[in-house]
């Protein structure tokens, strides 16, 4: 390893340490997240579970988990509401169990071993240092912030092309992807037409558990949680997709287009995707990147499942690396629609670049003097 390389690797070892830090120092308010959003949901499906979903409901348990600090989000009752799905809220009751404050620490230390572990799976068999430049990036860095869901996806992605040779491993592992269900997309639609029927079977067959389970406990999750789900596109909130660009059309055309943009996505995806389709990680790179292109939700912390698939891909240079760090800083900071047009431009890069359209030049090492 060059002394410059290995001065990169301690770097970005230094700034991964520091985002597993920041959420055990005192300073750092877990309030000013999501987390109070899950575990609102955690609360509400232990002590009331008929009323979920219910924003009014929601608003009074809120109180109690922020300790009657009010968190005002756009345009959606005035507080951040539990929207995931209801297994999510399953999964969130041990951690709010704990209390709000060391609960939601523990969640976000939870969330980054979770995208540690699924970078690890994706870059096998390289060295354990290649997934420093994916979770030192600065998507890792909201992730944390936002105490957000996206290192489960990552690790459900990262396992499933590890086990990719026992496709119904893998497909158990693809399960994990369920908490985020609308960042799979063109994962899903490429394992269908791929008739790749083993993994499909084993993903369908998570996903059936999870909504036998819910449906066992209130048949009213899986309506309400549908219902819902409309709320999540808001025409000022950061989201880096391209179905997102919908919303800058006239009202009565919005929900039209947001489903025309996604299935035009999903198919631009898997057509990149089909270029590739003898080189496996580059294939599921370009999937997994599309999968946040195609969403019709995804906000600048899911841009780290971007970084996932340039981790996959094995061929990143530094300055792929750095145009997704400044991109997701452009994307956290700016108002709408700034980061969906900034959002779509880094994530098609890098679709691109793992479909082979876009290649970058690379000079020849020099040879010794003593051989020329």
């Amino acid at each position: 390893m060059s002394r410059w390389r290995w001065r990169g690797s301690v770097a970005l070892l230094a700034v991964s340490m520091a985002f597993v830090i920041l959420p055990l120092l005192p300073n750092d308010d877990v309030i000013n997240s999501d987390w109070p959003a899950f575990a609102t949901g955690a609360r509400l499906i232990v002590s009331d579970p008929g009323h979920l979903y219910d924003f009014d409901t929601q608003t009074r348990v809120q109180l109690q988990v922020t300790g009657g600090r009010v968190l005002v989000t756009l345009g959606i009752g005035g507080i951040l509401p539990f929207l995931a799905p209801a297994w999510v809220a399953l999964l969130a009751v041990p951690f709010d169990a704990l209390g709000t404050d060391l609960g939601g620490r523990l969640w976000i230390l939870f969330g980054l071993a979770c995208l540690a572990a699924g970078l690890f799976f994706a870059t096998r068999p390289r060295p354990p240092t290649a997934i420093l430049p994916g979770f030192a990036a600065v998507p890792t860095a909201l992730l944390l912030l936002n105490a957000q869901l996206d290192g489960i996806v990552a690790l459900g992605l990262g396992a499933a092309f590890a086990l990719w040779s026992r496709p119904y491993l893998a497909g158990l592992a693809l399960g994990l992807t369920l908490v985020k269900p609308q960042l799979v997309l063109p994962l899903a639609a490429a394992v269908l037409l791929a008739r790749s029927w083993k993994v499909l079977a084993a993903w369908a067959a998570t996903g059936v558990a999870l909504l036998g389970v819910t449906l066992a406990l209130n048949p009213h999750w899986v309506f309400d949680w549908l219902g819902q789900t409309r709320a999540t596109v808001q025409p000022g909130s950061r989201e880096v997709d391209l179905p997102h660009l919908g919303v800058l059309l006239p009202l009565a055309t919005q929900t039209a287009a947001i489903a025309g943009l996604t299935v035009a996505a999903i198919a631009l995806v898997l057509l990149l995707a089909r270029r590739r389709r003898h080189d496996l990680s580059a294939a599921a790179s370009v999937v997994i990147a599309g999968g946040v292109l195609a969403s019709p939700h995804a906000l600048p912390a899911d841009l780290v499942l971007v970084a996932l698939a340039l981790a996959l891909w094995g061929q990143a240079k530094w300055f792929d690396w750095l145009g997704l760090s400044v991109a997701a800083v452009i994307c956290a900071l700016t108002p709408a629609p700034v980061p969906a047009l900034v959002g779509v431009l880094v994530i098609g890069w890098v679709c691109l670049r793992a479909a082979g359209l876009v290649v970058t030049w690379t000079p020849r090492e020099q040879a010794p003097a003593s051989a020329r």
